[in-house]
């Protein structure tokens, strides 16, 4: 799904009938906590996309999908399963606690509450620049892949750098291609919620 496709927090909490009691404030320790699990992004991520609410079955079936890399139809019973106990005993009951969402067991629905919204920033949905950033990786190694040997070889205007200089390109291009990987990797959302930390931070925020 490209980026485009995602509808933003806000737009969804502004539309939706907040309950009474919900906190629009979190702390970090409970932004944190929230979306330190896979699971709990992918349902926040879900909800986003389909209007704030959800049922406990499809929302199941969509996230035992994106983690057994198959579409919803291919699941077996057992995938279904895992995936919607997980989501019925620890993770929903967590959000609700923490007054991201309301779920009701009963009825099997998931809605979002106001304070949700105060958790984009710190997500960064699945774009079509994964693989721009994976080509920029790939280039930067081949460069240093060629340059540096014919560098240390001494051959033709390169005999000219030292052999320290090589050694500090190299380090360099490695810095350079783990970061981007860190970018393009499954974590890369809670990359960028450590910035949208040091933000808050920065603005005057105690992490407390």
């Amino acid at each position: 799904m490209s980026t485009s496709e995602i509808e933003t927090p806000n737009a969804v909490a502004a539309g939706s009938d907040e309950p009474q009691g919900a906190s629009a404030d979190l702390s970090l320790d409970t932004v944190f906590e929230i979306l330190k699990n896979r699971r709990r992004r992918d349902i926040l991520q879900y909800l986003w996309n389909h209007d704030g609410s959800a049922n406990i079955g499809e929302l199941a079936e969509h996230i035992a999908a994106l983690e057994n890399e198959i579409e919803v139809a291919a699941l077996s019973s057992s995938q279904r399963k895992r995936v919607y106990i997980g989501l019925y005993q620890c993770h929903l009951p967590k959000m609700d606690d923490a007054g991201i969402v309301e779920f009701d067991k009963h009825r099997g629905t998931i809605a979002l509450r106001e304070a949700a919204a105060e958790l984009g920033p710190y997500l960064t949905p699945d774009s079509d620049e994964t693989t721009d950033v994976s080509a920029r990786s790939l280039a930067v190694a081949l460069a240093v892949g060629v340059v540096v040997p014919a560098g240390v070889l001494g051959l033709g205007p390169l005999a000219a750098v030292p052999a320290l200089g090589w050694a500090l390109v190299s380090t360099l291009a490695l810095l350079f291609v783990a970061g981007d990987q860190v970018h393009t990797g499954d974590d890369y959302d809670l990359f960028d919620s450590f910035l949208a930390l040091r933000a808050r931070l920065s603005a005057g925020e105690s992490a407390s």
